[in-house]
């Protein structure tokens, strides 16, 4: 764990100007609000405030009004629901959740340190999760991820992009009364699909079901902007990705996404299928591979 945290140091270091209460701009930005806050004082005019000043009650009212609007806008892509997980209901292999196994939960704290790692020297925000073939492991791979990067204090959102065959929501024992297609198709807000998973903190962005017009929610610009509405509020979004080999799905989300973590089950896929499946990758593509249930 200590990698980890190295890195989370790190990272918020190189993010420390965001959270500056006068930008970018450091003390210069400081010296400067209080020189214009000294100017403005010494050009106050009683007789004008006097006459122009708002009522306690509109002041009041404008407060609230900025509050809300501050509000809005900070928390678009934040949960409007929340789900508490049953250990009993969740899938065995989430070893990160509640230690089912300390080792290969060790494993994944390690990919999320060298995640953190590589996302202070690159854009690392959005990553697909692929596999050539189902079954390979990749939707658990991804969920044990989110996990380890929310345990290590980093906002992640999990995307449940199989669309043909989503199992977010099974694998993790919930419900969800509106899934992404809904929030599509309605032209809802991003935060209204999403369920923030407890009490690991990270947020998910479910499919309900099987959706026969994949390919029309993903070239979707709502579908877009919904992702967009995402990014001010998480570090890391993960997509669960249709498989490379018989779906062309995949190469829409490649769209959208910085980088892919491929997912290989040892002894179930070739070194010639694994080529075929990133034959349209390059180099940069492709941060990390995971090689599952490896004896």
């Amino acid at each position: 764990m200590g990698k980890v945290y190295e890195a989370l140091k790190r990272a918020e270091k190189e993010k420390q100007p965001i959270f500056s209460p006068f930008g970018s701009e450091g003390r210069e930005g400081r010296r400067g609000a209080v020189a214009a806050a000294r100017q403005r004082s010494d050009e106050f005019d009683f007789v004008d405030y006097s006459l122009n000043t708002p009522s306690a009650s509109e002041l009041e009212r404008a407060v609230e009004d900025q509050t809300a609007s501050d509000f809005t806008q900070q928390s678009v892509g934040r949960p409007a629901r929340e789900a508490e997980l049953d250990v009993t209901r969740i899938d065995p292999h989430l070893v990160t959740f509640y230690d089912f196994d300390p080792r290969a939960s060790e494993q994944y704290n390690k990919l999320a340190a060298a995640m953190i790692s590589s996302s202070t020297e690159r854009r690392l925000k959005r990553v697909m999760v692929a596999s050539a073939h189902s079954g390979e492991g990749r939707t658990c791979v991804m969920l044990n991820l989110a996990c380890a990067l929310a345990n290590a204090k980093q906002r992640v959102l999990v995307v449940d992009t199989d669309l043909y065959k989503p199992s977010v929501l099974r694998l993790l024992g919930i419900e969800a009364d509106i899934g992404m297609a809904e929030a599509v198709a309605q032209e809802a807000r991003a935060s209204d699909a999403a369920i923030t998973v407890q009490p690991h903190g990270f947020a998910v962005l479910p499919t309900r079901e099987r959706l026969d017009n994949s390919a029309q929610l993903l070239a979707s610009p709502v579908f877009r902007n919904m992702l967009d509405a995402f990014d001010i509020d998480y570090d890391f979004v993960l997509f669960d990705s249709p498989p490379l080999l018989g779906s062309g799905e995949s190469s829409l989300l490649r769209r959208y996404c910085d980088a892919t973590l491929m997912v290989i089950r040892s002894g179930k896929t070739s070194s010639k299928q694994l080529e075929k499946a990133i034959a349209s990758f390059n180099e940069d593509n492709i941060v990390g591979v995971v090689i599952n249930r490896a004896a």
